[in-house]
């Protein structure tokens, strides 16, 4: 592809709110009002593209590709074009002459896209930090005066911590051995949080937006995200540094000392992903890495970190869908049970759908709320808001330098970015008494927890680690907790009430009937309607579980018997066992392909026996290893335990 000279500036936009800083503001003052705000305009242009090719294709190929996509797009900015980078997923991301219209980029990806030797193309656009600031010279003047009895100083002005039952939470968990990853604009130096930062790296490959005179390096520290007027997009004003990553990361794990704030999670520890750079922007390219970095897989030129994060913090946002490149990048570290926060947005208001990473699958989406809970002015609402958090007037960590760091200081802050952090040190409080809970489970403890309002949820630090167990009969520590924890949370089964409390019966014994319920709600409850003549002999219409029996018969997983004159039976009360349970699994699963083995996975299975292949299946997918002695013991009943264990892992692999 032929070279060209990088323009200034290169971006593409979201809409997200930048308030002017207040003057003389006093600590009860609400945010600026709306007329004073600074909003990043939703139709921005970009001179960058990302392209994933299906396969491998040639140089020679790639340039006829732009080139033709850019003559029936009429986008002939799309004819000269520079490889800039591979991203973490092999996609192209690709610099055009100048920049292009909104328009014309959605275009342009849609011609690229068409090519079938393409999976996927879409415009680089801008990320924009998630924050309003809030800070003024008569707020910094005034912590001075902080009641000194505190350990930290700033505890007394911290009023998001008692109000998420924080410091008792720290008697359970404090985040010891969890490391929470921001991606952010970097951090400054600060006295709170230099001990805990354990790694990181500057994502940021635009030199126009870096601050730093270079792209991508291993010095993720912020050297400010100030801007001359232009600097980020067309008609961007100018802009003073706001500290913005360092504020985060403060809220997340400032430490317990005697300087400054504390952070949700005290003891955790910090990996810096930079990735937004003058005005608070970035690419969503870099943020996609940075995610990826994050999560402990490999990025190209880019030294993996000595530990991969346990939580991620995405404090950002940008108008429009969830990008392909960062999506893929957000299951990456979902799926290895990496909990990702991030901001909804503060567009007065908005619905957070329309605005990324919010409405991308696999993320926990924060609102903010005052002191007051209701929610903040300036927060994006909508279904699309997992949570509410504490972010107005929020307390941390910050910098007292208008462009580069000058000396530490502790600032207020305003905006769904401030809510997002007091999410993630929760989190890893959490992960820290839950280590094997998955991400799925530690959203719904996170969610479960929540305190109703009238707009959702708000967040509760303290009872998220507190709900101790969903049924008193299934303690902490217990063998398969986490998998009967899990079939509450996934409503697949809700135990047996006790009095103000509920019980699960671990070691009973599962009947045919119950496992037909069972399977139904695996199978996500499908659209059924149960025949007016049961199908089996000894299951009447009017059995409490009648549909998911009937369901049974009308899916193919259990025919039941059918005796020698004809009569077919389901045998409901009776206990189902293990060998049927691997039938009925398989069965379930599509009867998927597979070839068993020669020689029997299990001693006590012969390749001869009925259900030998569902069984070896079984082995193959994990859904059940068996007994170290080798055994299965196909006959034994299937406990209630144990159930819930094969299909917590017959959810995650099916």
């Amino acid at each position: 592809m032929k070279k060209h000279r990088i323009p200034p500036f290169a971006v593409l936009g979201a809409a997200l709110l930048v308030a002017l800083p207040a003057t003389g503001a006093l600590a009860e003052d609400t945010p600026a009002p709306p007329e004073a705000v600074q909003t990043a305009p939703e139709d921005l242009p970009t001179d960058r593209m990302i392209v994933k090719y299906a396969g491998t294709v040639a140089d020679a190929q790639k340039t006829e590709i732009l080139e033709s996509a850019a003559d029936q797009a009429d986008v002939p900015e799309a004819e000269d074009t520079t490889e800039l980078k591979t991203t973490a997923d092999g996609a192209d991301v690709v610099e055009l002459s100048d920049e292009v219209t909104t328009e014309d980029a959605e275009k342009l990806a849609a011609e690229i896209a068409a090519d079938p030797a393409v999976e996927y193309a879409e415009p680089d656009r801008l990320v924009f930090a998630a924050q309003i600031p809030g800070m003024s010279d008569a707020e910094t003047d005034r912590l001075a005066s902080t009641a000194a009895a505190a350990y930290d100083p700033g505890v007394a002005s911290m009023w998001a911590l008692p109000t998420l039952g924080a410091f008792n939470a720290w008697n359970t968990a404090t985040g010891k051995g969890m490391t929470v990853g921001v991606v952010d604009t970097g951090f400054a130096n600060h006295p709170d949080l230099d001990s805990k930062v354990i790694g990181g790296y500057d994502f940021v490959s635009s030199p126009a937006l870096g601050n730093d005179g270079n792209g991508r390096d291993p010095d993720p520290r912020d050297p400010g995200t100030y801007s001359t007027y232009g600097q980020c997009y067309s008609g961007s004003p100018a802009s003073n540094s706001i500290w913005h990553g360092t504020h985060v990361a403060g809220t997340v794990a400032a430490k317990r000392d005697n300087y400054g704030t504390v952070g949700v999670a005290p003891d955790a520890t910090l990996l810096n992903a930079r990735a937004l750079g003058a005005c608070g922007t970035g690419y969503v390219s870099d943020m996609a890495d940075a995610v990826t970095w994050l999560a402990g897989e490999p990025v190209a030129g880019v030294p993996a970190a000595k530990k991969r994060a346990n939580v991620i913090n995405m404090s950002l946002s940008m108008y429009g869908s969830c990008p392909a490149v960062l999506q893929t990048a957000i299951n990456k570290a979902w799926f290895k049970g990496i909990p990702v926060a991030v901001a909804a947005g503060n567009n007065y208001g908005a619905q957070a759908i329309n605005y990324a990473p919010g409405n991308c699958y696999n993320v926990i989406t924060v609102g903010a709320v005052t002191s007051s809970r209701t929610v903040a002015n300036y927060s994006n609402v909508g279904a699309a808001v997992d949570i509410y958090a504490p972010g107005d007037h929020i307390l941390s960590s910050g910098n007292t330098g208008a462009r580069g760091p000058v000396a530490p200081n502790v600032r207020y802050d305003y905006g769904t970015s401030m809510a997002t952090p007091h999410v993630a040190g929760t989190l890893a409080l959490m992960k820290q008494k839950n280590p094997t809970l998955s991400s799925d489970q530690l959203k719904n403890l996170l969610l479960t927890s929540g305190d109703p309002f009238f707009a959702g949820k708000t967040l509760n630090t303290h009872d998220g680690l507190y709900i101790t167990s969903a049924f008193n009969d299934v303690s902490w520590g217990r063998t398969f907790y986490n998998e009967i924890a899990w079939t509450r949370a996934a409503g697949i089964s809700n135990g047996w009430p006790a009095g103000a409390a509920r019980v699960y019966r671990p070691t009973h014994n599962v009947s045919r009937e119950q496992m037909a319920a069972f399977l139904y709600r695996v199978a996500g409850k499908p659209a059924y309607t149960p025949p007016r003549v049961s199908p089996f002999a000894d299951v009447p219409t009017t059995h409490v579980f009648y549909k998911e029996i009937a369901w049974m018969r009308a899916s193919g997983v259990s025919t039941g018997w059918v005796s020698s004159n004809g009569v077919r039976t389901y045998k409901p009360t009776q206990a189902i066992s293990r060998d049927q349970m691997a039938a009925f699994l398989y069965r379930l699963a599509g009867k998927p392909g597979f070839t068993a083995p020669a020689t029997s996975p299990f001693v006590d299975v012969s390749p001869r026996q009925g259900f030998y292949k569902e069984m070896a299946w079984m082995r193959a997918t994990a859904i059940s290893t068996g007994w170290d002695d080798g055994t299965y013991r196909p006959s034994a009943s299937v406990s209630r335990d144990v159930m819930a264990a094969f299909l917590q892992r017959f959810d995650r692999a099916y």
